[in-house]
């Protein structure tokens, strides 16, 4: 064996011991999701009827606003830290053009997509239908899944830059809900 292929070896050991140790530190950081995070409390069933309410009685179009979508990505645990607001708001807007209620299976070979954020069946499966579909639960386990904040690219309109149009409109509802 070479000096050089000796390098090369210890190199891949390294940064293999370097992935697994960031995969651990992800691990930690990344709760484990419970039924009880499942649970759609009596608040959020509130906020839910209250929007079934406007959308009957033909007060709201189907969508929320960005300022709602923000504020709903900060009470679920996404920080005012950065652009963090920003970007989860203009995620929801790329994904399901803020509808709560809205899923799909277009371009899926596994699962449905549901609720603001699209939040996959298949990907995960600890997230309930209910949950899913209720706009304040979906919003906690997107903070959940994209680690509060910081990671969306389990979100193909992130990796693919189609959430970008909407950024403008995202930074001034992160402005009008974190102080």
């Amino acid at each position: 064996m070479t000096l050089a292929s000796r390098a090369l070896g210890l190199s891949a050991l390294l940064f293999a011991s370097t992935l697994i140790s960031a995969c651990a530190l992800d691990d930690s950081d990344d709760p484990e999701w419970t039924d009880d995070d499942n649970e759609v409390t009596a608040e959020e069933q509130a906020g839910d009827q209250a929007l079934d309410q406007l959308l009957q009685d033909g007060k709201a179009d189907g969508a929320l606003s960005y300022r709602a979508v923000a504020q709903l990505a900060k009470d679920g645990g996404i920080s005012c830290s950065g652009e963090r607001i920003a970007v989860a708001t203009a995620v929801a807007r790329a994904e399901s053009g803020f509808r709560a209620k809205i899923t799909n299976t277009a371009g899926n070979a596994h699962g449905i997509d549901r609720g603001l954020w699209q939040i996959n069946s298949y990907w995960h499966p600890e997230v309930s239908a209910a949950c899913a579909l209720s706009a304040s639960c979906n919003a906690r386990a997107a903070a959940r899944i994209s680690s509060k904040g910081t990671k969306w690219s389990q979100w193909w309109t992130f990796k693919n830059g189609k959430h970008l149009p909407f950024m403008s409109q995202a930074r001034a509802a992160q402005a009008a809900v974190c102080p």
